[in-house]
């Protein structure tokens, strides 16, 4: 058996072994959508519930850590935004997650015919008025949903971190491999491309080859004479090209 077919086995052994660890990381990632997703519901149940009866025309929904408040336009197919309010994220490690409820809306001047506008400050008035009497309430209701998730959500970051270092440190492994492999056959018979490809084999010099073999390797082994074939068909070399930085570009 060969040392390159040696090596391809266990490449492929490592690629089997990332495989797995692969899915039970898209596992995790469905886990953790899964924990978001109630996570959110438990929001909009526990901040919507100060809004109810707010004002017929308007429809409030919750998404992403906000509150949305639109209305039916005339001009428009669609529910226009009247004003949000979003939850303010404490950034600081500890703690509690929230640390203000702020409500973000447009100014514009308004004519005294657009009723539409005409009741959107209005209604800004009164969700102005609902958050002064219960801002703090409002954000300890926020903060209080998703403590309830904070346990879950740190148990599977947990796995994911461990899972994650576990596939970047396979790939390192094969990676590894690759250069060996790619240095044996650079040193050996070399390497055919099937299309003409760009080697950089020094600054500011970079062939179009379809063939590349490395000889007359350096005492420290990083220096070697680069032996190329044109994609035209004519052969050159170039001495003291760099060894690393060639098998990187054909793995």
């Amino acid at each position: 058996m060969t040392q390159i077919l040696k090596l391809n086995q266990e490449i492929k052994k490592l690629e089997e072994q990332k495989t797995s660890f692969l899915n039970l990381e898209q596992d995790l990632k469905d886990t953790r959508s899964n924990i978001y997703v109630r996570e959110q519901q438990a929001l909009s149940d526990s901040l919507l519930v100060f809004f109810e009866g707010f004002n017929p025309d308007t429809y409030i929904e919750f998404q992403r850590d906000s509150i949305y408040f639109k209305m039916d336009h005339p001009d428009y197919t669609y529910r226009k935004e009247l004003f949000s309010i979003y939850l303010r994220e404490r950034y600081s490690e500890g703690g509690k997650k929230y640390s203000g409820a702020d409500l973000s809306y447009y100014t514009t001047s308004t004519k005294g015919d657009d009723v539409w506008e005409l009741k959107r400050l209005r209604m800004l008035g009164d969700v102005a008025d609902i958050l002064i009497k219960n801002q703090q309430v409002i954000v300890d209701a926020a903060n209080d949903a998703v403590d309830k998730f904070k346990e879950e959500f740190n148990e599977v970051y947990g796995k994911m971190n461990v899972v994650g270092n576990s596939i970047r440190d396979l790939s390192n492994q094969i990676r590894e491999i690759q250069k060996q492999i790619k240095r044996i056959e650079l040193f050996g018979e070399g390497i055919q491309f099937e299309k003409s490809r760009s080697i950089t084999l020094k600054h500011n010099y970079e062939p179009r080859v379809v063939s590349l073999k490395l000889i007359e390797v350096s005492k420290s082994g990083k220096k070697a004479t680069a032996v190329f074939e044109w994609e035209k068909g004519r052969e050159s070399r170039e001495e003291g090209v760099n060894v690393e930085k060639i098998i990187y570009q054909v793995i």
